[in-house]
């Protein structure tokens, strides 16, 4: 039979092995590896500026810079397949100007993107499928890069994120980090030189045929030209965008890059409380509580395994100690 001795130390064995393992499997009961959450209730992203531009034309066919109230809406939701790894998306797009009597007029573009997401890295894991206003049929759009989800543990690096309008990503540096609404945030910034989106991809509003300058009159073909300058707010453990500013000049320019008329310009911001509401709604344990919780329940379940094993190792008494030692008890006994 087993001395207590060894009993008692082979218990701190498997015990110490059973917090290992708890401390290891903790990340996934405390929500520590951040993943995408699928039941956000605040998943709307609104950006105005009270005096944006458009180009407006006129009756006489003159095209003049209105300026107007525009707002810029990204509405997200959650579809089916969404599991452990991946969630499906839809995300729709407008940009709205503000003066005008009804919704429909108002309108200036609208689209809706699906696609499927990597609920960790925040990439797409298959083409995205884009359907516009003008009810043309659905396109097919590769997609690099993140959008409004950086990946979870958010770096302080550069990260590709995804323009609409280019239908392609740009590069976007860390630029900052604070603490807000009980998170850690960090600020991104992008910026899109001027390019012309005609070179991308084809779409009836990449290109447009315009009078041509001069006395001698006749027509010339203008192309869609994007430039953007965007900051995201990223919440730092779950990646997702919580907050964005955007100021977007798109304009229609000849063969040579010379502007020859606005489409829409506007320097739009999120207001705070919507920053605040998206960031508050996110899982109260931080990853730093997640891995505190996962470093201390391992280092005593290391701890308690070592003391485990050195009683089973530890060589037993000589027995003419043991046998004192019972001599001992029995005269005490007597």
């Amino acid at each position: 039979m087993l001395p207590k001795s060894r009993i008692t130390s082979a218990l701190f064995v498997g015990l110490g092995l059973a917090l290992i393992v708890a401390g290891l499997a903790a990340p996934k009961f405390l929500n520590g590896d951040a993943r995408f959450p699928l039941d956000l209730e605040n998943t709307t992203w609104t950006l105005q500026d009270p005096d944006g531009t458009v180009g407006e034309e006129k009756e006489d066919g003159k095209v003049t810079d209105a300026k107007v109230p525009l707002t810029r809406q990204l509405h997200m939701t959650v579809q089916n397949p969404a599991n452990d790894e991946v969630a499906a998306l839809r995300i729709g797009d407008s940009l709205r100007r503000g003066d005008k009597g009804s919704d429909f007029e108002n309108l200036l573009t609208a689209s809706t993107w699906s696609l499927q997401m990597d609920r960790k890295s925040g990439e797409f894991v298959a083409p995205a499928k884009l359907s516009t206003v003008m009810a043309l049929p659905e396109a097919e759009v590769p997609v690099d890069g993140v959008w409004l989800k950086f990946p979870s543990s958010v770096e302080q690096q550069d990260y590709q994120v995804f323009d609409t309008t280019l239908r392609t990503s740009a590069p976007a540096r860390f630029t900052g980090e604070t603490e807000q609404y009980g998170r850690t945030l960090y600020t991104f910034e992008q910026e899109v030189p001027a390019t012309n989106v005609a070179s991308l991809y084809a779409d009836a509003q990449n290109t447009l045929t315009v009078p041509a300058p001069g006395p001698d009159g006749g027509q010339q073909q203008v192309f869609r030209h994007h430039t953007a300058k965007r900051e995201f707010t990223v919440d730092q453990i779950t990646g997702l965008v919580v907050g964005m500013n955007e100021r977007v000049d798109d304009y229609y320019a000849d063969r040579s890059g010379k502007r020859v008329r606005t489409i829409v310009s506007y320097d739009a911001e999120m207001d705070e409380g919507q920053t605040r509401a998206l960031a508050e709604q996110l899982p109260a344990v931080t990853q730093r509580v997640s891995r505190g919780v996962t470093y201390t329940v391992m280092g005593l379940g290391a701890l308690t395994a070592l003391a485990g094993l050195a009683g089973a190792f530890r060589p037993p008494a000589p027995r003419h100690r043991q046998r004192g030692q019972l001599q001992r008890s029995m005269t005490e006994s007597a």
